[in-house]
């Protein structure tokens, strides 16, 4: 936020050619950012269909479509404002709805210290695993070195959060909204700690799955409603409302943000659209966001097929976000990295964590699956299903070498990616450094504060003139403007007219 914010930036992505110096970076992360969001988006649409179908028998199909549609128009419409206080509505319904399960799912579990302790007597509260195993699915370490990279990244540079923050007037606010973010971030996270120790102790010793009444642990929530809440009048409706705040929030959110990356970082370097008046371009970005609405629709049909929710979420956020934190990794902190090595790390750490995806999705690697139990079921139980589901919770298959590399643990893709990322950006900046007849000039706007204080690192002197003649009107000078001729580039005002690298455009812009 430190180097971001002051740039005032509408794509996140425009922060890489300036510190770069290069298109090619910047077009590059924002392809990226789009797979990611894409995809994403898709899988966020899927999921409340789920539960759509499981407490209101309506059809997958047009869960999706109707969702879709709805986000679609108000996004395209309204644009950021409507999708902020928007955000801002849907999640106090969120909150509702997640404290209501809470609270049925404690009271029926007996209490706050039962129902935890029935999930740790169940082997549901593992809270340290210190073991150090990067197949292991899940561990403390594991997930501080690949979630820990997701959130830092999130936080700090992924593009809706770049888009909000440097809508805020001062650097002050930006802090403070993005630490109430956090904050409210952590609450919500306890939340649904809370929901799962609550709703697994409320069925222990009765799970819903081996009696057959579900198939599979993305419908637990739903399944739990129904049973337990929807003897209550207007619960049925607080559930629906709060299953659309969750995905409209979602949805509104990326269709924005896709749309700002698509124009800002492609369509407006092209003339055609760069020299459109602001009424056309505002429906340009209208029509881009209907047009990734329908994108996300059509890829929330695939997500179905692809396992867990959490899971894919996960899978995606480390196969893209690994590469993308890397470049602003090696941008903000390392300043030996050069515009080619960028270019090539990236590729590299998408690459990695691309093949670990498709391959781990290829061979439908098996976890463990910790046992239930139905040792308090009512009588009647089809135990015949039940039977069958229990010879089926332990079935791992250890892989050799060289397979057993795509068995690492999902959670492990974000670190992998951007460690691949930063790791080839220095090895290639350090090679292509030595063959450059040109060094970069200093980036010493683009680096964090600490990397300056630790690396010594001056600004470059700014070289740029700016010359105004009431004849000629405003010129442009790169270099010294001396009796009215300038010993470099002379052109006019129109900076986009002149080729002239963005960093040179900003520097420009600050004098």
């Amino acid at each position: 936020m430190t180097v971001l914010y002051k740039l005032k930036l509408t794509s996140a992505y425009e922060y890489l050619e300036y510190r770069f110096d290069s298109v090619v970076v910047r077009c590059l992360a924002s392809i990226i950012f789009t797979l990611q969001m894409t995809i994403m988006t898709g899988v966020a649409l899927f999921a409340p269909s789920i539960a759509l179908e499981a407490f209101l028998g309506l059809p997958k199909w047009i869960s999706i479509v109707g969702i879709g549609i709805c986000g679609t128009i108000y996004t395209s419409i309204g644009g950021l404002k409507a999708v902020v206080w928007t955000d801002v509505f849907q999640f106090f319904l969120i909150i509702i709805g997640m404290v209501t399960i809470v609270t049925r799912g404690f009271l029926t579990a007996g209490g706050i210290e039962q129902a935890f302790t029935r999930a740790y007597d169940h082997g549901r509260l593992e809270l340290f695993n210190w073991n150090v195993d990067p197949f292991e699915r899940y561990n403390t370490l594991n997930f501080i070195l690949g979630y820990g990279i997701a959130i830092v990244c999130f936080y700090g540079t992924h593009q809706p959060n770049v888009q909000r923050y440097s809508s805020l007037p001062t650097f002050k606010d930006a802090l403070k909204a993005m630490a109430w973010n956090a904050v409210f971030k952590e609450l919500m996270n306890i939340l649904i700690i809370c929901t799962g120790v609550s709703i697994f102790a409320t069925y222990a010793t009765c799970d819903p799955i081996l009696l057959g009444d579900i198939q599979h642990a993305d419908q637990i929530v739903p399944y739990f409603f129904i049973k337990e809440l929807s003897w209550i009048p207007g619960m049925m409706g607080l559930f629906t409302s709060c299953i659309f705040s969750a995905v409209l929030s979602t949805l509104s959110s990326a269709l924005n943000s896709l749309a700002a990356v698509t124009w800002e970082d492609f369509l407006s370097k092209i003339p055609y659209f760069e020299t459109m008046s602001t009424v056309a371009k505002g429906r340009v970005t209208c029509l881009l966001a209907v047009l990734y609405g329908f994108a996300t629709m059509g890829l929330a049909f695939v997500a179905g097929q692809l396992g867990s929710i959490f899971k894919v979420t996960i899978t995606v956020i480390g196969a893209f976000g690994g590469a993308l934190g890397g470049a602003f990794i090696m941008g903000i902190f390392i300043p030996c990295v050069e515009k080619v090595g960028a270019s090539v790390g990236m590729l590299a750490g998408l690459l990695s964590t691309a093949l670990l995806t498709y391959q781990s999705l290829a061979l439908k690697i098996p976890y463990d699956i910790l046992p239930g139990s139905i040792e308090n079921c009512p009588s009647g139980t089809n135990f015949t299903m039940v039977i069958n589901m229990a010879n089926n919770t332990s079935n791992v298959t250890e892989y050799d070498w060289p397979e057993k590399i795509y068995t690492v643990s999902y959670i492990l893709y974000p670190f992998i990616g951007s460690s691949v990322a930063v790791t080839v950006g220095i090895l290639v900046s350090l090679v292509t450094n030595c063959f450059m007849k040109k060094q970069p000039d200093s980036c010493y706007q683009y680096l964090h504060p600490v990397v300056k204080t630790i690396f010594c690192i001056a600004p470059a002197p700014i070289k740029s003139e700016i010359s105004i003649n009431p004849a000629k009107g405003t010129h442009l000078c790169m270099g010294t403007y001396e009796g009215g001729k300038c010993s470099d580039i002379d052109g006019n005002a129109n900076m986009k007219k002149n080729r002239i690298s963005q960093r040179t455009l900003l520097e420009i812009k600050k004098v």
